[in-house]
């Protein structure tokens, strides 16, 4: 009779006299099912949500709201010893699941990984993947052509309208090493119809240093006029000596060369014929004003 008495008395023991940790694994809120459900939940929003393409804050909310509702599913009894099981669940579930979710990523530095953005819970920024190498390729081989102005041109062709007449050849006077004679003057006549500008170049070739210049015709030479280039002939060796002047024609850019001849004697020597400069023969015509000259 005392022991159906004792038995009786603890079913009728009201839930909240019971002791705490009796009341808490009443509730089944620690239980293993609870457990796996509630995280079960949380991972699944926290990868769902992102991919989706929606923010951080519902993807926190999802991943905190989703074990929730298992925890109040799963859960028994009620009150506040179940209220305290049911929000110890869900915070549980949300911490698991922002671990499981930052750790990786923090450790790869890859961002989400279930989007294109920045991590799931915390920033960590994606790396972007490495560029292959482009495939190497042998250079193809190619012909160079010369450029257009490494090209042999013809010279220049003088305009219609210029007639130019200069001497193809001055020899100068026969001299013993060592001495100086002026050589006769080489005369520059316009014959055209249009005033051609000239200018005097240098005198070149291998043996320009036994020629000197002592005037030269610079300028415009208007149409029937007339100018004068004079030398001096001092030769360094014995021999026949040999130069070219060059003389700049404008327009049409041409260029006109005149060969300077000269025979030099040994200083014993005495020359096959007088020494003395010839007098210089008359120009054409007058020389044209505007033609500058330089005298020795």
């Amino acid at each position: 009779m005392g022991t159906t008495q004792t038995w009786f008395a603890s079913r009728t023991v009201k839930p909240q006299n019971r002791p705490i940790g009796r009341q808490f694994k009443d509730t089944r809120a620690f239980s293993g099912t609870s457990l796996f459900f509630g995280i079960l939940a949380s991972a699944g929003c926290a990868a769902i949500i992102p991919a989706l393409g929606a923010g951080r804050l519902a993807t926190v909310a999802g991943a905190a709201l989703s074990p929730l509702l298992v925890a109040v599913i799963t859960t028994h009894g009620r009150g506040l010893v179940r209220g305290i099981g049911i929000a110890a669940l869900s915070a549980f579930a949300l911490v698991i699941t922002i671990g499981g979710f930052t750790l990786p990523e923090a450790i790869a530095g890859h961002g989400s990984l279930t989007g294109a953005g920045s991590g799931t819970f915390v920033n960590t920024e994606r790396i972007p993947a490495p560029t292959p190498p482009a495939p190497w390729t042998s250079p193809a081989v190619t012909t160079t052509k010369p450029p257009a102005s490494a090209r042999t041109s013809p010279p220049p062709t003088p305009p219609t309208a210029m007639n130019v007449v200069i001497p193809e050849i001055r020899k100068c006077p026969e001299l013993r090493v060592g001495e100086a004679k002026a050589c006769k003057q080489i005369g520059i006549r316009n014959d055209g119809s249009t005033s051609v500008e000239v200018a005097t170049g240098d005198i070149e070739g291998d043996q320009s240093s036994d020629f000197t210049l002592t005037r030269v015709c610079d300028g415009v030479l208007k149409p029937n006029s007339a100018c004068s280039i004079r030398l001096r002939f001092w030769p360094t060796a014995a021999g026949a000596r040999e130069a070219f002047l060059v003389v700049h024609l404008q327009p049409g850019n041409v260029e006109r060369r005149v060969t300077i001849t000269g025979d030099a004697l040994d200083r014993g020597t005495e020359p096959t014929e007088p020494t003395r400069t010839p007098s210089p023969s008359p120009s054409p015509s007058e020389p044209d004003p505007t033609i500058r000259t330089q005298h020795e």
